[in-house]
């Protein structure tokens, strides 16, 4: 079985300039030896702070951002190979849902004429009658009313818009959906629609998904794996419940450690793991070890290649087994 997805070492640089105008651009590292897959009918979460380079990844694999090393493989094509043809192909089979549902749909535009762009682009359902057909079925499968077809985009709340986004994204059947933090912009209750709506999209489309998030909650909810990045580099993947239960690397302890855990006896007060900035510690070939809390120089001054703890859980970390016994962040 071919997965949809398949990275392997990817590099992806951005020239910086020095804060002298004469200065010599200098290349700013943003994705560093990142691998991984997404295999057929599975939902991967992306895990990790802002500006650690979850969307920059999502890009490079939208085609949206080149990269300079690397491969970046979609449906077994290799992106760097493809034409401006190819890439046109590839576009039916990779769609994305971006954060903001008010800035992603145009205020042009109706729903009818955000729907159908797709088609025109590809010259797909060209007849009236089947176009309308297809049309308010898209829209159910989205829990929307046909009758809003005709309607402007500022007529809905965020949640519709998100819905109209997301039939947009699937009016032409891809394999794989791209959702860059899909919910992180709607309020609480409408989180919990549009999670259920990816869910069974996922479920009845056979859809593969790769989720970026900043929600290990929503992550557990939606996700079959999730995949910890930090710095560009992706420090930890396993499957859901295994990195939630026992998490390996000290980067993901520590961000186990900042959710809230409700205590109704109130016995006992979680508190989160302080991350502290060490500079002497910028050497070491670790990205977490400056404010790692289990730094040991002898130790952490070698590189970590990515080891397989147990079936399917990758970690790469020189201290490893770094939790012997289940950590106490974890998240039961």
């Amino acid at each position: 079985m071919k997965n949809p997805v398949e990275i392997k070492n990817l590099y992806k640089s951005y020239p910086r300039r020095g804060l002298h105008l004469l200065s010599k651009p200098e290349d700013k590292t943003v994705l560093h030896n990142v691998t991984m897959q997404v295999a057929e009918r599975e939902i991967v979460g992306l895990v990790g702070e802002s500006g650690c380079g979850k969307t920059t990844l999502a890009k490079v694999l939208l085609g949206l951002e080149s990269y300079q090393a690397g491969s970046v493989k979609v449906n077994g094509l290799e992106l760097k190979d493809l034409s401006k043809a190819g890439f046109k192909k590839l576009r039916r089979q990779v769609q994305v849902v971006f954060q903001d549902p008010y800035s992603s749909l145009d205020p042009r535009q109706t729903v009818r004429q955000i729907l159908c762009e797709p088609w025109d682009i590809h010259n797909m359902h060209l007849d009236p009658a089947e176009r309308e057909k297809l049309l308010c079925a898209l829209l159910r499968s989205v829990g929307l009313d046909p009758l809003y077809l005709d309607r402007w985009p500022h007529e809905f709340s965020g949640g519709q818009r998100q819905r109209i986004a997301i039939a947009r994204a699937l009016a032409l059947e891809p394999q794989l959906l791209v959702a860059d933090e899909p919910v992180s912009a709607l309020d609480v209750s409408v989180q919990a629609q549009i999670l259920n709506l990816l869910k069974d999209i996922s479920r009845t489309r056979a859809l593969s998904m790769l989720f970026i998030s900043h929600d290990f909650a929503v992550a557990r909810f939606l996700c079959d794996r999730i995949a910890v990045m930090y710095r560009g580099q992706i420090l930890e993947s396993a499957p859901t419940e295994q990195l939630l239960l026992n998490p390996q690397h000290p980067y993901t302890e520590a961000l186990l450690s900042a959710v809230p855990m409700p205590d109704p006896h109130m016995q006992k007060v979680r508190q989160p793991i302080p991350l502290k900035y060490q500079p002497k510690r910028t050497q070491s070939p670790c990205p977490y070890a400056p404010r790692c809390q289990y730094y040991q120089a002898a130790q952490c001054g070698r590189s970590a290649a990515e080891t397989e703890i147990s079936a399917g859980h990758f970690c790469a970390c020189v201290r490893l087994p770094f939790q012997k016994e289940k950590s106490s962040y974890a998240i039961q």
